[in-house]
């Protein structure tokens, strides 16, 4: 897994590569809690390049939505595949924030 983490105009964008597996929960939450330091109204994880995401992955997105939804803010990911957004819908994710499909080609 890598994350790149860039901001533009008020919004945090935090771009996800590759699979994140169950031993990358630890990374991936102290990425979200750097994001969360500098206070921003919202943060877009961009899933265009993520192949797979484990359960703990799922669960540390929850968790940064939970600490954005407590400060007002607002998270939205973006550039989901068909099979990741299948999890999503599986666990309700999709009824709890924003999801944007990868566009069609």
């Amino acid at each position: 897994m890598e994350i790149r983490i860039q901001e533009e105009k008020g919004e945090i964008i935090v771009k996800l590569i590759g699979d994140v597996f169950v031993e990358q929960g630890d990374e991936l939450m102290d990425a979200f809690n750097s994001v969360l330091e500098k206070k921003p109204e919202s943060i877009t994880i961009d899933m265009g390049e993520l192949k797979s995401i484990s359960s703990s992955g799922i669960g540390k997105i929850v968790m940064l939505f939970k600490e954005m939804n407590k400060k007002g803010g607002k998270v939205k990911i973006v550039g989901v595949n068909d099979t990741i957004m299948q999890i999503f819908k599986i666990v309700k994710l999709d009824k709890l924030m924003e999801i944007e499909p990868l566009p069609k080609e």
